[in-house]
C-alpha cells in the first residue's frame, strides 16, 4: 500500500460523520456528545472532538482517532479499518510490490542517459566555442566556476541535433533519447534536440541522480525557461531543485528556505546559504513539501517582491487549488499552508523581499540584507493579514465584508484556540468589527479537516506521544521490555497502537526485526518517527529507560489536563442549563479520572477546586 495512505484517508475523513452513523450525537459547545457504544450508560460520557479529530469516553476510557473507532466498533484490525475508511473516502490503496525487472532496467537506462547528457552539456560549456554564450551569461550573473561545476551547469549548442547525434554515436537509440525527454519526436519519424542555445541546469533527485533539465534561453527567446517534459523518472511537481545539495544543511539547521528559480538557489549556495531549494517557478506542491517535511522546524518562502507585495501567488492559488485534481493541487495558498503547519508541525513564514529584488539579485548585491530578510520572515498569518487588509483598512462595509470572506476561512483552519483567538482579535481591531463576525460561517467548498496535533511544536519532537513512539522505533532492543508500561488508551494515533500490538510479548531481537521491516501500511510512519531521532548523539541504555519513563509521565499529564478541561467545560454547560443530574454525572466522571491519574489529583489543578465549589 502507499505509505501515505493513512494520511490521505485521515485528511478526507470527518470523525463526526463516521461516528455519527453509529452514535446519536448532539452538539455540546465545540464538541459532540452521545451515549458510548462500547459500554452501557444512561447519561452521555462519550465525546467527539472535531478539532483534534479524536474521541474519548470518560466512562470506560476508550478513545483514539477515527481508525481506532472503526477497529473497536467493527472488531477489525488496523489494515481492515484502513480499507473500510479508504473506500469511504475515495482513496485507492495500491498493493506495492517490487517493480518488474524490465521497469527497473528502463529507469536505470533513463538515469544513465540523463547523466550522459549532463556531461555533454558541461563539456560544451567549458571546452567548446559553442559554449561561449553560456560562459558569458554566467560571468554577467556572477556565478563562479566552482559553483557552476557543483551544480553541473552546461550549455546546449545552437544546433538541432548536437546532443542526439552525440548520443547515437555512443550506443543510444533515438527512442531512448526521446523517452529520456532529451529529444522531441518529429511527425516524419525523425527527432531533434529539445534544448538548443540554452544554459542548462541539470535537475537532480534527492539521491543526486539527474532526472531532467531546465534550460534558460539567451536574449529574448521564448520560453525563457524550458523544462524536460514529464518522463518515467521526471515530474517537476515532485522535485525540489538543489535538495540533494541542501539536505545536509537542512538537517543541521532544521530550517529550509524555498525560492522560485534555479539562479536564486545557485546564488544562495554560492554565498554560503546552503539550506535553500527552489520550486522551479511553480507553486509549491504537496509532493514537494513531503520531501522536506522530516526534521524541519521552519519553512521560509522567499517570494519575489512583486508577488509578495500583491499577494498574487496566494490569492490566485486559492482559486486554482479548487479547480485542480487532488494529485495536482498546489499548497501555496494561505489555507493550505496553515494546514501544512499543523501536519508538518513546522513554522511556515514568508520573507518578502525589497521592492524590485528577487533572491538572486539581493544575495549578490547584499548578502547581509538577504540574511536579515530570512531572519525577519513574518509568520504566515501575519503576512497574509497584512497583505489582505493593507496599510489602510477600507471604510466601505461591502469591502470589509469581502475581506472577512477572504480571511475568515483561513482563520478557521487554525487548530490552536489561543492562536486563533489572537488573530481574530487582531483582524477585529483592524477592521473595526465585532470578533464573532470575523469567523462567521460562509458557504464554501467542502473540505475535510485533517486531524491535527493538539500540542505545541518543539524541537525535536512535537508531542509526548510522538516522542514515546520515536523512542520505541529508534531503540527497540532497549525499549521492548518496557512496552507493557505504555498506557495504550492514552495514544491517539491508531498507528502507534498497532505498533505496540506488534511489539508486545516478544523478545528485543524480534522487536528490532519488526521495526527494521514493518508492515507496509506502517512503513512510512515508522521511518518518519525514526527520523525524529536522526540527529541525536549516542546515548546509554540507562538514559533511554529514564527518558522513556519521563515521556510516559508527560503523556499521561497531557491527557489528564486535556480530559479534565473538557469535563470542566461540561460542568459550566450543565450549570448554565441548571441540569443537576448532568452535574452529578460529570462529577462522577471526574472521580473516575481521579482514580486513573492519582498522581495529578487534586492540588495541581484548579479544576477540582471549581468542581467542589459547585456544591454538587
Amino acid at each position: 500500500m502507499h505509505g501515505d495512505a493513512v494520511d490521505q484517508v485521515r485528511e478526507r475523513t470527518d470523525i463526526v460523520e463516521v461516528i455519527g452513523q453509529h452514535v446519536a450525537l448532539r452538539k455540546a459547545g465545540r464538541n459532540f456528545k452521545g451515549l458510548c457504544p462500547f459500554h452501557q450508560e444512561k447519561t452521555p460520557s462519550f465525546i467527539v472532538f472535531p478539532e483534534t479529530q479524536t474521541f474519548h469516553c470518560f466512562g470506560c476510557g476508550v478513545g483514539g482517532d477515527v481508525f481506532n473507532f472503526v477497529m473497536q466498533f467493527e472488531r477489525v484490525d488496523f489494515r481492515e479499518a484502513l480499507r473500510t475508511l479508504a473506500q469511504r473516502a475515495g482513496v485507492t490503496l495500491e498493493e506495492t510490490a517490487p517493480p518488474p525487472p524490465e521497469v527497473v532496467e528502463r529507469h536505470a537506462r533513463l538515469y544513465e542517459l540523463n547523466a550522459r547528457a549532463a556531461s555533454f552539456y558541461a563539456w560544451v560549456l567549458w571546452n567548446s566555442p559553442h559554449g561561449a554564450p553560456g560562459r558569458e551569461l554566467l560571468e554577467r550573473r556572477g556565478v563562479d566556476r566552482a559553483t557552476a561545476e557543483r551544480f553541473q551547469l552546461g550549455f546546449a549548442p545552437d544546433r538541432w541535433d548536437a546532443l542526439l547525434t552525440w548520443m547515437l554515436k555512443r550506443g543510444a537509440t533515438q527512442e531512448e533519447v526521446v523517452a529520456a525527454g532529451l529529444a522531441t519526436q518529429r511527425d516524419d519519424g525523425g527527432a531533434y534536440d529539445r534544448f538548443r542555445n540554452r544554459l542548462m541546469f541539470p535537475i537532480r533527485d534527492r539521491e543526486g541522480r539527474v532526472v531532467g533539465f531546465g534550460g534558460r534561453a539567451l536574449g529574448d527567446a521564448q520560453p525563457k525557461y524550458l523544462n524536460t517534459a514529464q518522463t518515467a523518472i521526471f515530474d517537476k511537481g515532485t522535485i525540489l531543485y538543489a535538495l540533494d545539495l541542501a539536505q545536509d544543511a537542512i538537517r543541521r539547521t532544521h530550517e529550509v528556505v524555498v525560492v522560485e528559480g534555479y539562479m536564486d538557489a545557485i546564488a544562495a549556495h554560492q554565498y554560503g546559504f546552503e539550506n535553500v531549494v527552489a520550486s522551479m517557478g511553480t507553486a509549491l506542491t504537496e509532493e514537494q513539501v513531503k520531501l522536506i517535511r522530516r526534521g524541519v522546524d521552519r519553512i521560509i518562502l522567499a517570494l519575489d517582491a512583486d508577488a509578495a507585495g500583491q499577494m498574487a501567488t496566494l490569492r490566485g492559488l486559492d482559486v486554482l487549488r479548487e479547480s485542480l485534481g487532488e494529485a495536482d493541487r498546489p499548497v501555496l495558498d494561505a489555507r493550505g499552508l496553515v494546514r501544512f503547519e499543523r501536519t508538518l508541525k513546522a513554522d511556515i513564514r514568508i520573507a518578502p523581499l525589497p521592492e524590485g529584488q528577487d533572491p538572486d539579485d539581493l544575495i549578490r548585491r547584499d548578502p547581509d540584507a538577504w540574511r536579515t530578510a530570512v531572519a525577519g520572515a513574518k509568520p504566515l498569518l501575519d503576512f497574509y493579514i497584512d497583505a489582505v487588509i493593507g496599510d489602510t483598512p477600507p471604510a466601505d462595509p461591502r469591502e470589509k465584508s469581502e475581506l472577512v470572506d477572504r480571511i475568515g476561512p483561513v482563520l478557521r483552519e487554525i487548530g490552536d484556540e489561543v492562536v486563533r483567538a489572537h488573530y481574530v482579535a487582531e483582524v477585529s481591531r483592524r477592521l473595526g468589527l465585532p470578533e464573532h463576525v470575523i469567523l462567521r460561517a460562509r458557504p464554501a467548498p467542502s473540505r475535510r479537516i485533517r486531524r491535527e496535533d493538539a500540542y505545541r511544536p518543539r524541537r525535536p519532537i512535537a508531542s509526548p506521544e510522538e516522542h514515546l513512539m520515536a523512542l520505541v522505533v529508534t531503540y527497540p532492543e532497549i525499549v521492548a521490555p518496557l512496552i507493557p508500561q505504555v498506557p495504550e488508551e492514552d495514544l491517539l494515533d491508531t498507528r502507534h497502537r498497532a505498533l505496540l500490538h506488534l511489539l508486545t510479548g516478544i523478545t528485543p531481537e524480534q522487536a528490532a526485526a519488526i521495526i527494521a521491516d514493518p508492515p507496509e501500511e506502517l512503513r512510512e510512519h515508522v521511518e518518519a518517527l525514526r527520523g525524529l531521532m536522526a540527529d541525536r548523539p549516542p546515548v546509554y541504555p540507562g538514559q533511554i529507560r529514564i527518558e522513556f519513563d519521563e515521556v510516559i509521565r508527560r503523556l499521561r499529564r497531557e491527557r489528564f489536563d486535556f480530559r479534565l478541561a473538557q469535563l470542566q467545560a461540561e460542568i459550566h454547560e450543565a450549570e448554565r442549563a441548571g441540569d443537576r443530574d448532568a452535574l452529578r454525572h460529570i462529577i462522577g466522571l471526574i472521580e473516575t479520572l481521579k482514580s486513573r491519574f492519582p498522581e495529578f489529583y487534586p492540588d495541581r489543578s484548579p479544576y477540582f477546586r471549581d468542581v467542589r465549589d459547585t456544591g454538587w
